[in-house]
């Protein structure tokens, strides 16, 4: 008697250590759920997080059914619980490689997710068909081993993954546990408390980054305005326009008109909002092309070509390099006559191109004056601070190419 009375007590000490557990877990799950989706930057990965904590509360909901009933239901509650416990590794797996994914690591994505989910159905036909909690936790474990494996691999920094890397060992822990004592299964707690520790030791650095970024974006603000107005264009502008004033006077006012407004546009770009459409980046070019053609320069064409015109991009990207196609492309150089403007949407990207048919080699005239860079590197720092674009640029015999890539997640157009 003395003997069954201890393993009762036992079996309620047990019982009520996984309803606690349990409880606990359920309720940080909802502390992060409420807290991360508030969270508006990069919504595609915040959505594989929210998902899977999601899937883990429903399976901790089973759980809480499976303790409270006996028999077959029981049961039943338990296979339920176990099919959603596997599949949080794959989106979780999902969220890291978003994460840490850079152009043209697509495919990493589809690789290790891959791989889960084909543990996760593993694990379910083992929950299904073979009911050994053993079986069961040894697939667990092999699953968030396969994670550990994916974060040595495909983290770009260690030390800026080590809530990852802390995260993933309280699930490892749990199954140990279960494995040891099949009746103390509390895989569930240890995959909020891997949630829990990843959003607060990763995410939240990530939102105080964009924030940091977002400050430095502001303080580089008056820099870039007076990088980005070049006196030496102004003077040639004003002198060529005065110069009018004997030659043509049907002309000048046109020419007044276009340099107001190139003005105008290049303020309200740096003190305006951080995205634009694609049309008004695309006005503030006409005008400075119509300003460049008053110049004593040499005769230029512009082509243009637009697949998709309703997007997105920060200001002050496409103009600067319109104006080093016309200055150092094919004003540098005795050949090519011809500038091409071009869009084009391209495997989730929408790529805009500026490209010249000089010799891509920068080679003064003996009459070019000395003319200052736009400064690329202003364009890239925009690029990847406002929308995680990217600039590339190509220089050849055949001359220059230079593509901005802009996500089409965060270019699309907010005017449909």
């Amino acid at each position: 008697m003395e003997g069954s009375t201890e393993v009762l007590s036992q079996n309620r000490e047990v019982y009520h250590v996984c309803v606690t557990l349990t409880l606990v877990a359920i309720a940080l799950a909802v502390i992060v759920l409420i807290v991360s989706f508030q969270i508006q930057s990069n919504r595609i990965r915040m959505g594989w997080f929210l998902v899977a904590v999601c899937v883990t509360v429903g399976g901790l909901m089973f759980r809480m059914a499976e303790l409270n009933t006996s028999g077959a239901d029981g049961s039943v509650y338990a296979i339920y619980s176990w099919m959603l416990y596997s599949l949080a590794a794959p989106l979780f797996s999902l969220y890291f490689m978003e994460t840490e994914r850079e152009e043209g690591e697509e495919w990493d994505n589809k690789f290790w997710a891959t791989i889960q989910f084909l543990m996760a159905i593993l694990v379910s036909s083992f929950a299904v068909f073979d009911g050994s909690a053993f079986l069961m936790d040894v697939a667990f474990l092999a699953q968030y081993i396969v994670v550990m494996i994916m974060l040595l691999i495909s983290s770009k920094s260690i030390r800026a993954s080590v809530g990852f890397l802390l995260g993933i060992l309280f699930p490892i822990v749990a199954t140990f546990v279960g494995m040891v004592n099949s009746e103390v299964r509390v895989l569930g707690f240890g995959i909020i408390m891997q949630m829990l520790i990843v959003f607060f030791c990763y995410q939240l650095d990530t939102e105080r980054e964009i924030l940091r970024s977002k400050a430095e974006l502001s303080e580089k603000r008056v820099s870039l305005l007076m990088e980005q107005i070049h006196p030496h264009f102004i003077y040639n502008s004003l002198q060529q326009i005065s110069l009018l004033c004997d030659e043509d006077m049907e002309a000048v006012k046109p020419a007044i008109i276009n340099f107001s407004g190139y003005l105008r546009r290049k303020f309200q770009a740096l003190t305006g909002e951080s995205m634009i459409p694609f049309s008004e980046e695309l006005e503030h070019v006409e005008m400075y092309i119509d300003l460049a053609n008053i110049l004593p320069s040499r005769h230029f064409e512009v082509e243009r070509s637009f697949e998709v015109t309703d997007f997105m991009l920060p200001p002050l990207t496409l103009q600067p390099l319109v104006e080093n196609a016309i200055q150092y492309g094919i004003g540098m150089s005795e050949e090519g006559d011809r500038i091409r403007i071009s869009t084009v949407r391209r495997s989730g990207y929408i790529e805009v191109s500026v490209s010249d048919d000089g010799h891509g080699k920068v080679t003064r005239l003996p009459t070019q004056k000395s003319y200052k860079s736009v400064g690329t590197e202003n364009v890239r720092t925009r690029l990847g601070l406002l929308c995680d674009g990217k600039l590339s640029i190509v220089k050849s015999e055949q001359g220059t190419v230079a593509t901005i890539r802009i996500p089409e997640n965060t270019g699309a157009s907010k005017e449909k």
